[in-house]
């Protein structure tokens, strides 16, 4: 898995690279993971000041997630939560076609009925 981890008006950690590569990698586990984008950004003028984005390039759909709190893991961690419940869902949605696909090819019971002559 490749992750792109990019910084705005904050500066990185490696601690927090550290993080992100962490949660990326258990969720990883779920999923395949080709590549990971993730934006972690501090907004100068807005009331919840940090803000955290994540693309996940991925064999079928790509998985998006964004959050923002007033403290950067807390954004982070939200952040992971979304992704972790959108993969949820691809997993379930992929499950009910497969049940769906096999009672479509399962023949039909016979009925016999009872001919009165």
């Amino acid at each position: 898995m490749k992750i792109i981890v990019k910084h705005r008006h904050h500066i990185p950690s490696p601690s927090l690279t550290a993080l992100i590569t962490q949660q990326l990698e258990a969720v990883g586990k779920t999923r395949q993971i080709d590549e990971a984008r993730v934006l972690v950004e501090r907004r100068l003028e807005a009331s919840p000041p940090f803000f955290v984005s994540a693309h996940l390039v991925t064999p079928g759909p790509d998985v998006f997630a964004e959050a923002s709190d007033h403290t950067l893991r807390a954004a982070l961690q939200k952040t992971i939560a979304q992704l972790a419940a959108h993969i949820g869902q691809l997993h379930q949605k992929r499950d009910r076609r497969n049940r769906n696909k096999r009672k479509a090819t399962q023949p039909a019971p016979f009925a016999l009925s009872s001919a009165r002559a």
